[in-house]
């Protein structure tokens, strides 16, 4: 397993497989990720525990415990931590395909 630290949380990977791939996000209350999408990767994000916003161009999806969204190639999103989450990820297997459009804010907390 892939450990990736970052400022909003972190990733897990779990499953880097050919046909998909799989991690775990950490979402610090009040943190977000990156404004980004994925050209080619298509992802489920379902919440296992807290309460999260998915931003995204036209509107904003709240997630909470046992509820999920799809999110298709070149969709711009944003997550925001509304309590300390733990999401799970299963994608199709292009991981690392992301661009980033505004960086998240590193700050303390």
């Amino acid at each position: 397993m892939k450990e990736v630290r970052k400022p909003w949380g972190k990733e897990l990977w779990i499953a880097q497989e050919k046909e998909y791939g799989g991690k775990i996000l950490i979402v610090k209350r009040n943190r977000h990720t990156s404004q980004h999408y994925h050209k080619d990767k298509k992802e489920t994000i379902y919440c296992f525990k807290g309460q999260v916003d998915i931003v995204l161009n036209d509107r904003v999806v709240t997630l909470k415990e046992g509820e999920d969204v799809t999110l298709v190639p070149r969709t711009v999103h944003r997550i925001i931590g509304k309590t300390d989450s733990t999401l799970f990820e299963v994608s199709t297997p292009q991981l690392a395909d992301v661009v980033r459009l505004k960086e998240e804010q590193k700050t303390t907390p």
